[in-house]
């Protein structure tokens, strides 16, 4: 097929050479449902070689490209049954909304679930300690704080700690 459109290219720019006229024989020959189109791009190939050569301006580029910008692009109108609208462009963005906020549900969850976790370890923790000091312990501190600060070190204790 790569041979065949080679060749067929090569026939619109000029003349083929009697090798390659033979190379595109033979593929007609094993490729007959061709044979029709080729000979319609053979006539049509000779009819423009026919026409004049126009002289094109030298801003021909420029006033092309001048006239696309000029002309207005097509706004696109939406579909005037309101089911194919929904179809075309609401749905897809619902969908996709709603993949959004199901994966947020499920993180949200599992962070609760982990946090819920946390603390019943921490409860777990507390409920295995035998007994804590109560608040009593804490009533006596200012005193306490105040005896051990004017009796100064105790010589025997930081002797009997080395």
């Amino acid at each position: 097929m790569n041979d065949f459109n080679s060749l067929r290219e090569k026939s619109w720019r000029g003349k083929l050479t009697p090798a390659e006229q033979a190379r595109l024989r033979e593929w007609l020959a094993e490729h007959p449902e061709e044979k029709a189109d080729l000979e319609t791009e053979g006539r049509l190939t000779e009819a423009l070689r026919k026409l004049p050569d126009v002289p094109v301006p030298s801003n021909f580029t420029a006033r092309v490209l001048q006239a696309i910008e000029r002309e207005p692009v097509a706004v696109r109108q939406p579909p005037k049954n309101p089911v194919t609208w929904f179809l075309r462009s609401l749905l897809p963005k619902v969908a996709v909304a709603g993949v959004i906020f199901g994966v947020g549900l499920l993180t949200y969850h599992e962070h609760a679930t982990a946090k819920r976790a946390e603390l019943v370890q921490g409860v777990k923790i507390v409920a295995g300690v035998p007994s804590l000091p109560g608040p009593e312990i804490l009533q006596d501190f200012d005193t306490i704080r105040q005896i051990s600060t004017t009796l100064g070190p105790d010589p025997e204790l930081i002797a009997l700690m080395k």
